[in-house]
């Protein structure tokens, strides 16, 4: 039969509640950080693939004749 105790991979974890001593100003410094890199990132990568898109292209450097 089955028993009522707790299995072995559900074990107690400790207290799992956010405090409210955690560091919010610092978190959104990181935050704006994190999301800053991230949009300066992606314009980096766009700009690149256009870069390489005008510079490769042949109908853009080949002379129409």
């Amino acid at each position: 039969m089955a028993s009522n105790s707790t299995p072995a991979h559900a074990a107690d974890h400790g207290d799992t509640t956010i405090s409210s001593a955690m560091d919010y100003a610092a978190h959104e410094a990181m935050y704006r950080r994190f999301t800053g890199l991230v949009k300066w990132g992606i314009i980096g990568a766009v700009v690149l693939v256009l870069f390489l898109f005008v510079a490769i292209h042949p109908m853009l450097t080949a002379p129409a004749s």
